[in-house]
């Protein structure tokens, strides 16, 4: 069916896995009328609560649906789905097209595939930039990549559910994607705690600040969001998933340690930085940033997000100069 016929029609797309991020796929594409074939191993009453058509297997999904879907939480997972015997591959639907949109090590996408071609079918190579939140506002991204033809037929459809859907290049440009979306997730969440701090120290109150900048030229998405819990310094109800579990853990856990919620993103910058250094180039604030992130988690600062950052820069020194000394050093910088 050619692409233009798409932009009007509703379609049948499967979701295989519909956890947080799935799960707001979901609700957006039913919001659009379309019709949602999901599938998850655990229970799937709040899907079918939203409209969504409960399956028994990700092989009923790619038998009944469309187009697919996956958003699976590991490399297993993805094995699992794609290459086992209720598997997306078992359904041996020549010409299907799959959008393998998880977050994991490309060497488990390039197994999917070459199982997935074996049945004749397309896989296309996809990450995505932001959570539930995002989607709520339609302000997540996605990043697709691999056959162009098969993306630009389901183009229309895919961003019904979000505006934000890229076509990168060859598959494995998806996965290039996040890193650098990572990167600067990262990199503005820093600067802004950066910003915060040199105010702090110079006696500015953060929230004048902050409302300063807000909209400006000078802002940021990271400013706007993670910048606002550096404001009261209180990140104990934030967690990447916005559903509270990360608080919840570490209240119900109060000797599990405190960099749960920078640790795992801090791991993620680290393998950005290698890979960084393995295609050569020269990344400065890369460096930069993965060392400070890397002293933070070093000294137990992040519990609940990278936002707490800020807590590592503002932990030496006093917090606020007095007015005089200010002045005295604006001068002297001119």
């Amino acid at each position: 069916m050619p692409p233009a016929l798409f932009r009007d029609m509703t379609l049948t797309i499967g979701i295989v896995g519909l956890g947080n991020i799935g799960f707001a796929m979901a609700t957006n594409l039913i919001a659009r009328g379309h019709k949602i074939i999901g599938y998850r191993r655990s229970d799937m009453g709040n899907f079918v609560a939203a409209g969504g058509v409960p399956a028994t297997s990700p092989r009923d999904v790619a038998e009944k649906a469309d187009f697919v879907i996956t958003s699976l939480p590991s490399a297993q997972a993805v094995t699992d789905v794609y290459e086992g015997p209720d598997g997306i591959a078992a359904a041996g639907r020549s010409g299907l097209v799959v959008f393998e949109l998880s977050t994991v090590p490309i060497g488990a996408k390039l197994a999917a595939r070459e199982k997935l071609e074996a049945a004749g079918m397309v896989m296309l190579d996809g990450t995505i930039s932001g959570n539930p939140v995002y989607f709520a506002d339609r302000t997540a991204a996605a990043f697709i990549g691999g056959d162009r033809a098969a993306f630009d037929r389901y183009a229309a459809p895919l961003r019904d559910m979000t505006d934000k859907v890229t076509w990168l290049g060859p598959f494995g440009a998806g996965r290039v994607a996040k890193f650098i979306a990572l990167y600067l997730v990262c990199a503005h969440t820093l600067a802004a705690a950066e910003a915060f701090e040199l105010a702090t120290r110079c006696g500015i109150d953060r929230h004048a600040m902050f409302e300063a900048i807000q909209g400006s030229n000078a802002s940021s998405a990271m400013l706007e969001s993670r910048g606002a819990l550096m404001l009261d310094r209180d990140y104990a109800a934030f967690s990447q998933d916005k559903d509270g579990k990360a608080a919840a853990r570490a209240k119900d856990e109060p000797g599990a340690g405190t960099t749960r919620g920078m640790e795992s993103r801090v791991r993620q910058v680290v393998r950005l930085t290698e890979f960084a250094r393995d295609l050569g180039g020269k990344y400065p604030l890369m460096e930069a940033m993965n060392a400070a992130y890397g002293e933070a988690v070093a000294d137990g600062v992040g519990r609940y997000d990278i936002a707490e950052v800020f807590e590592h820069l503002m932990a030496e020194g006093p917090e606020s100069r007095e007015i005089e000394d200010v002045l005295a050093l604006l001068a002297r910088a001119g």
